[in-house]
């Protein structure tokens, strides 16, 4: 039975890894800042029983991260999937800064949330991963992240962010490959999320996890550190 860690987990793609996760027999441990008043996780729960913790955290704060770790450390000896969902938009989680009027902070928190916290929770559970049945690190990155393929205006913090996030997973790659620990940065597609509810995004959650699933379970270690599409689709860094 695999031992699966989200963040992001109470909307969209977070919400669905761990529909798909419990699914297919897995325990879980779902977190967000919203995760204990989600009405869907709390139908899951009733469902799957004790196969799913769900729990609260801001991953932009040392102090929830560390509490939300000692959780995943209570409930599990090891850990096999460890799902980076959780990210913003914008710094205010609404309003992306453009230029002339681009403001600090915003850029910083965006870079917080979506490429340092992923870092810093993969640090958290490194050990319960070394034990784990081919582990690995599944960081959810962007299209807009892609460096190669970028060829708009504005936007910056969460395009940066997720370039960061992609840097962050070569890097990650390198430095736990001897633990036999794989990481990979995911284009999820365009999906309809709270984040997208504004744009006529195509794809619904259930069909991009169900291919990222399939990434997941296949991924070789040698393919660790690449940034790929939910289909399985190289994407340009």
């Amino acid at each position: 039975m695999k031992h699966v860690v989200v963040t992001g987990a109470s909307s969209g793609i977070g919400l669905e890894f761990v529909q798909q996760f419990l699914d297919s027999g897995a325990r879980v441990i779902a977190g967000s800042r919203s995760a204990p008043r989600s009405e869907e996780l709390a139908d899951l729960a009733s469902t799957h029983g004790d196969r799913l913790v769900i729990r609260a955290i801001d991953v932009g704060d040392a102090g929830s991260r560390s509490d939300f770790a000692d959780v995943v450390r209570e409930r599990f000896e090891s850990l096999d999937v460890l799902v980076n969902a959780a990210g913003i938009i914008a710094g205010d989680e609404e309003t992306i800064s453009v230029f002339g009027a681009l403001d600090q902070d915003e850029l910083a928190r965006t870079f917080l949330i979506n490429s340092i916290a992923p870092l810093m929770m993969t640090e958290l559970v490194y050990p319960l991963l070394v034990g784990g049945d081919r582990p690995i690190v599944v960081n959810i990155s962007s299209l807009n992240g892609s460096i190669a393929l970028w060829d708009r205006r504005g936007k910056y913090s969460y395009c940066a962010s997720k370039a960061a996030l992609n840097m962050i997973t070569k890097t990650l790659s390198i430095e736990l490959r001897d633990a036999g620990v794989r990481v990979i940065a995911l284009h999820p597609g365009w999906v309809k999320t709270w984040m997208t509810r504004h744009e006529p995004a195509p794809m619904e959650p259930a069909d991009s996890v169900e291919g990222m699933m399939r990434l997941i379970e296949t991924l070789t270690p040698e393919a660790s550190g690449s940034f790929l599409a939910w289909n399985g689709e190289a994407v340009p860094w």
